[in-house]
């Protein structure tokens, strides 16, 4: 008796997410977030004040300070991170 022939590919590698956290360690919160600041900073200076983008920054800003003070250095820089990303995109656009 023949076995019959596969009729699913292949599943591909498994990983582990030990060895994979080992190769991609994760950065140092505040350092990481001095990081995103520094940029944001640098794209700040360089973005034409508009006042409804100035509202929306100012936000953003209030919620990175806030994320500073409880400690939440992580949040921070991803929101530091995302702010300088659409300020960015904006830039590219012309808006």
């Amino acid at each position: 008796m023949s076995h019959p022939p596969a009729t699913l590919p292949g599943m591909g590698t498994v990983t582990s997410i030990e060895a994979w956290r080992s190769e991609h360690p994760r950065d140092d919160p505040a350092e990481r977030l001095e990081r995103a600041v520094e940029g944001l900073d640098s794209v700040l200076r360089g973005t034409p004040r508009n006042p409804k983008s100035d509202a929306e920054v100012e936000r953003e800003l209030l919620a990175i300070t806030g994320a500073v003070s409880i400690g939440m250095l992580e949040e921070a820089a991803d929101r530091a991170e995302r702010l300088r990303g659409r300020l960015l995109s904006r830039a590219r656009r012309g808006g």
